[in-house]
């Protein structure tokens, strides 16, 4: 029976005609999103700012010089992965979880509040490390609740975010760079 290292990886993250970062890395600008408040299909008041710098998205290929892949550590436990971002300057050591809106984002570990994702393959097996034997993957991405994750546009955003839809999920491309990784805090693991 393999530990939960041994189906721990670490790789790249990316999209085919798209660079995956966070917000705040693809744009260098601030990300604000203005969202007025509605009551019954009538506007209640001014619009709020939200700061979305932090939150995980996509523009482009070519829009973006220098986009480096993210690296992420794909942490196993059972069958799902919780994400460790390895790549940003900001960034490292936090989750890619989901808000309160269901919106993916760079959010600190925790514990049972930090979302868990399945790896599927492209004909919608859950898989692990152990059913990837080559180092690049294509497989989409499922929240543990059940939603697969997938390109959306928010009101009052010019961005395109990643969320749970219950559309099928978008392809994303794994290279894995290191298999049967460790925890950096536990480098002795088994």
């Amino acid at each position: 029976m393999t530990t939960n290292r041994q189906k721990s990886f670490i790789a790249t993250l990316e999209l085919d005609h798209h660079d995956l970062d966070i917000l705040g890395a693809l744009y260098e600008t601030s990300i604000l999103r203005a969202d007025t408040s509605f009551s019954g299909g009538f506007y209640t008041g001014a619009s709020s700012k939200f700061n979305d710098a932090h939150l995980l998205g996509r523009r482009p290929h070519g829009e973006v010089k220098n986009a480096p892949p993210m690296t992420i550590y794909f942490r196993c436990t059972d069958d799902y992965y919780h994400l460790y971002i390895r790549s940003h300057a900001t960034h490292t050591g936090h989750c890619i979880s989901k808000d309160a809106a269901g919106v993916l984002g760079a959010f600190l570990p925790a514990g049972a509040d930090t979302s868990s994702f399945s790896l599927l393959s492209l004909d919608n097996r859950t898989i692990t490390l152990e059913d990837m034997g080559h180092d690049i993957q294509r497989v989409r991405l499922k929240a543990r609740n059940g939603e697969q994750i997938s390109a959306v546009r928010r009101r009052g955003a010019p961005y395109s975010y990643l969320a749970g839809t219950n559309n099928d999920g978008i392809p994303f491309t794994l290279r894995i760079m290191e298999r049967s990784a460790s925890f950096l805090s536990d480098p002795d693991e088994i």
